[in-house]
């Protein structure tokens, strides 16, 4: 598979091609924490894996800055839809990249459980089948 950032792409893990709305703080360092405060940051997600994901900020987060993520999932089955508890896990800033005056950046999740691992599975897993012919 092609990855549009870095030519071939390398990775492990499924991503999942995502739009999805997040919020961030930052955690370290400590003059960055300070600097953006206590406030929650909205981004967009990219795309999503069991170990991290990719995002738009429209902030400069240096590599191997500490970040508290928060997001919700939605499930569907049959005829409703189902808001899933939101999850709350820290991540490690892995990449910042500039991209059309914001920029991309790439974390990877610390210490996520294998409640929320398993969460983010079956969700990854639900969303990535392909559709049912009617």
């Amino acid at each position: 598979m092609f990855n549009r950032y870095w030519g071939k792409d390398r990775r492990r893990f499924q991503r999942l091609l995502l739009n999805l709305t997040i919020w961030y703080k930052v955690r370290s360092p400590e003059q960055l924490r300070l600097a953006f405060g206590e406030k929650d940051i909205e981004a967009t997600t990219l795309d999503l894996s069991t170990i991290g994901l990719a995002f738009m900020s429209k902030h400069h987060i240096p590599v191997w800055s500490t970040l508290l993520l928060k997001f919700i999932f939605f499930g569907s089955g049959d005829a409703s839809v189902n808001i899933v508890k939101p999850v709350e896990v820290e991540a490690e800033v892995r990449t910042c990249l500039p991209y059309d005056n914001e920029f991309r950046l790439g974390v990877s999740f610390r210490g996520l459980d294998d409640e929320r691992r398993g969460q983010l599975s079956r969700f990854i897993g639900a969303t990535s089948r392909p559709y049912k012919e009617f």
